[in-house]
């Protein structure tokens, strides 16, 4: 019978790349103070060798797994699903291990963060949730690093990264009036959303300093089939342009606006989102939209969880990135069609 192979250990790593085994784990660990020359000699070591590291083992040793917990809402929601992408490759670029907890309707994001706790995390991301203060508690009484990947107003002090969606209304509206619109609406996601109400402030105040108002506004969910039905009521006598709190919003608002107007969308309606989805590029919609600068907001997420971890000052982190917008063929003449 052919002798079952072992698997490598550490110390064998450390032979065969010349190094001690303290220096082959800080290397494994993405520990900075390790030299480029070492660091590559042990990997290098450790890939012929096929070994791979005991998470388990290093945690109860060192009481860090490098795993960390992130909580999102909403997978189908194309901006959370595209920012967890983003999120999951920064940690991935540094030696970072996601575990990751979806919400559903029936449980949300303050008892899947309590089931999270009684795992081995060293930190936890919350992305895009409606956060309470429940969820902060939590992750105190765990013990656990929490950082949130969006704006939060409760009574406990939280780390956050956020985009600057007062900032991002207020592009909108001087881009618009730029364009010659005279007349103009917000098209609001659901209106408990601080988000929501942030980028509609954001657009009314500019408006008002530039002259103008916007007296027009339609809400609905953040879903396609149920923006249809806002977005045909608002267009009984549309505007010269409106503002979408997010993508998903405009894309509905545009294809209702071509099933009730001939298959075509009006010259003189405007159309701008927020988020800069993938879909806003493609030649049906050419959406001008707000983009958030999402790369740069998971990697400062990522960023200021790795700073929090096994820190001693746990003084909470704000951060604020700030938008672009991204100017398409939805607010020039003609529109496409």
């Amino acid at each position: 019978m052919a002798k079952e192979d072992k698997k490598a250990r550490s110390i064998e790593v450390a032979a065969l790349a010349q190094a001690s085994p303290s220096t082959v784990s800080r290397a494994l660990a993405g520990d900075k103070r390790i030299s480029k020359a070492t660091r590559e000699r042990v990997l290098a070591a450790a890939q012929e060798l096929s070994y791979q590291p005991n998470l388990i083992a290093r945690s109860l040793k060192n009481r860090s797994t490098g795993i960390v917990g992130v909580v999102v809402t909403d997978l189908g929601n194309m901006y959370h699903a595209h920012t967890l992408k983003l999120l999951i490759d920064e940690m991935g670029a540094r030696r970072l291990a996601p575990l990751v907890f979806a919400c559903n309707a029936t449980e949300g994001a303050d008892a899947v963060i309590s089931r999270l706790m009684s795992y081995q995390v060293d930190a936890v991301i919350a992305l895009a949730a409606p956060f309470s203060a429940d969820i902060v508690r939590s992750c105190k009484a765990g013990g656990k690093p929490l950082v949130l990947m969006n704006r939060y107003d409760g009574p406990e002090d939280v780390s956050i990264v956020a985009g600057d969606s007062v900032a991002g209304g207020a592009l909108v509206a001087e881009h618009l009036v730029e364009r010659g619109a005279r007349s103009f609406a917000f098209f609001a996601g659901d209106d408990s959303t601080l988000i929501s109400q942030d980028r509609e402030r954001g657009f009314s105040e500019k408006l008002a300093e530039l002259g103008h108002s916007c007296p027009r506004r339609a809400t609905s969910s953040y879903s396609y089939t149920q923006a249809q039905k806002a977005a045909d009521e608002l267009l009984q006598d549309p505007p010269d342009a409106v503002f979408c709190a997010n993508d998903t919003l405009a894309f509905a608002l545009m294809d209702t606006a071509r099933k009730k107007f001939g298959h075509t969308i009006p010259d003189d309606l405007m159309i701008v989102g927020y988020d800069n989805s993938g879909i806003a590029t493609w030649p049906s919609y050419d959406l001008t939209s707000v983009d958030q600068s999402l790369d740069e907001m998971a990697s400062q997420t990522v960023a200021t969880t790795l700073a929090m971890i096994g820190a001693s000052d746990t003084t909470p982190i704000r951060k604020v990135v700030a938008p672009l917008l991204i100017k398409r063929g939805s607010t020039s003449s003609p529109n496409p069609n």
